[in-house]
């Protein structure tokens, strides 16, 4: 012939192929040994998983849109109404879309959280006389 020999038909255990023409690993039970009633952590871990399930999809469903796109609209919006009240002297690095109020709000922020002049490491200083 043709220099291949025939793929030879295996035999397992039987003349005809398996004994009994099922294999017995093929009618062993799905998770077979383990415990079929329900255990005590079970429901507590389903309604777990339900909560945490249905705050992620309540956080993500109510989050804010800070896409570029809907930054841009909100942007090209405000100067449009800008134009439309008669102002023309945009500048290029200026964001219109603001508050004022806002701004105070940070600027008060900053000057609580960082207060010049005030040091900070008064306790590396007693470390050092400890030596």
């Amino acid at each position: 012939g043709n220099g291949y020999a025939a793929p030879a038909k295996r035999n397992f255990g039987a003349p005809g192929g398996y004994p009994g023409g099922t294999p017995q690993s093929m009618k062993a039970e799905l998770w077979g040994g383990h415990p079929k009633h329900k255990e005590g952590w079970e429901m507590d871990l389903y309604l777990t998983y339900g909560a945490a399930f249905g705050l992620i999809v309540m956080a993500l469903g109510f989050a804010p849109d800070t896409s570029i796109q809907a930054w841009a609209q909100g942007e090209a919006q405000a100067r449009l109404d800008l134009k439309a009240q008669g102002f023309d002297k945009f500048e290029f690095g200026t964001h219109y879309n603001t508050t004022s109020s806002n701004e105070a709000e940070w600027e008060k922020f900053n000057d609580k959280a960082i207060k010049p002049g005030e040091d900070d490491d008064d306790d590396d200083d007693d470390d050092e006389d400890d030596e």
